[in-house]
């Protein structure tokens, strides 16, 4: 017959020491001699016993509770990175409480009030708008993907936004297109803004005028950004579109005029989401590398954790190829 779950009882049995000991060698909350710290070990080790993450906060007063907010559970981009970042903690005693802000200012600050009441230790951003001055008092780590957060005991993994977005702009003017258009957002924070900056320098630098409309990130904004800008900029010949979703709004929207892509129009996305390389014709976009940057921020997360700086690799953003744009005159 199985002995079912070990518990700290059968722990404090198989060593000879009370149940109050074995909380003692686990948790360091005073001091034991070092053959009941052996005695302990042992059993540990023999009955494979792994105290829970509530029972140890209920002894140390600790929480080991990790919040996550993120502004969309059901982003392609960001989802798997809280997935790549979540299973980073497994072999920890640490557990993520996720949050979504659904791209809210409002929604995001009730979502950090909501974090603080569970006492978490450390607080990951993914993709919000939240400044210094709102994380200013939280007294936890804090780390960031795509804002800049600045203060003590805060870090940013930032990748390069303006620069490969300067590239993707670059790529189309290099292929002949002179009238391109830009749907950007205002919704999302840095990155999403240095993309704009990126396609204004590019254009700035060629002599062509910068045409600009906003969606919202998602692709029926997509959809309604691509209708405005041919309402406004009919004779445009490319879009490069602030995120992938958005390029699919807008590859529906051009279908459905009548327009060929990329025989009438090039279009160019942003982050590589899976989907991507499925659309017909296969998109040409901006890879963002989506597992490693959920890999950092879990590795960083656990070092912070553990008391140490964390490290930030540079990531890098390059961009693929595929079937969605053409020469202007081949």
């Amino acid at each position: 017959m199985s002995e079912g779950r070990p518990t700290i009882s059968k722990v404090a049995r198989r060593a000879g020491v009370s149940p109050a000991t074995v909380s003692r060698v686990l948790n360091g909350t005073a001091r034991v001699s070092q053959e009941k710290v052996r005695a302990v070990l042992q059993a540990v080790e023999e009955l494979g016993y792994a105290p829970s993450p509530l029972a140890q906060g209920l002894a140390t007063g600790r929480s080991y509770a990790v919040g996550i907010l993120i502004s969309d559970f059901a982003s392609p981009f960001f989802g798997p990175i809280l997935e790549a970042l979540t299973l980073e903690l497994e072999a920890t005693s640490y557990r993520p409480i996720a949050v979504p802000g659904h791209w809210s200012l409002v929604r995001e600050l009730e979502a950090l009030e909501f974090l603080k009441v569970h006492r978490v230790e450390a607080l990951v951003l993914l993709g919000t708008a939240l400044d210094g001055e709102a994380l200013g008092n939280l007294g936890i780590p804090v780390l960031a993907f795509g804002q800049r957060v600045e203060g003590p005991k805060t870090w940013s993994l930032c990748l390069d936004n303006q620069k490969a977005a300067y590239q993707a702009t670059r790529y189309l003017i290099d292929r002949g297109h002179t009238r391109i258009v830009h749907i950007s957002s205002h919704r999302g924070g840095m990155d999403v803004r240095d993309r704009l900056v990126g396609y204004r320098k590019a254009m700035r630098e060629a002599g062509l005028e910068a045409r600009v409309v906003y969606g919202d990130l998602e692709e029926g904004g997509g959809y309604l950004a691509a209708e405005e800008a041919f309402r406004r900029y009919p004779d445009t010949t490319g879009i490069f579109a602030a995120n992938d979703q958005t390029a699919f709004g807008a590859r529906l929207y051009l279908y459905e005029q009548g327009l060929r892509v990329p025989e009438d129009v090039s279009l160019v996305g942003f982050d590589d989401v899976a989907l991507s390389a499925y659309q017909i014709p296969p998109l040409t976009t901006v890879r963002q590398p989506i597992r490693d940057i959920g890999v950092t921020l879990g590795r960083a997360l656990r070092a912070v954790l553990e008391g140490e700086v964390p490290t930030l690799p540079r990531l890098e953003l390059t961009l693929v190829e595929r079937a969605s744009v053409r020469e202007v005159g081949a």
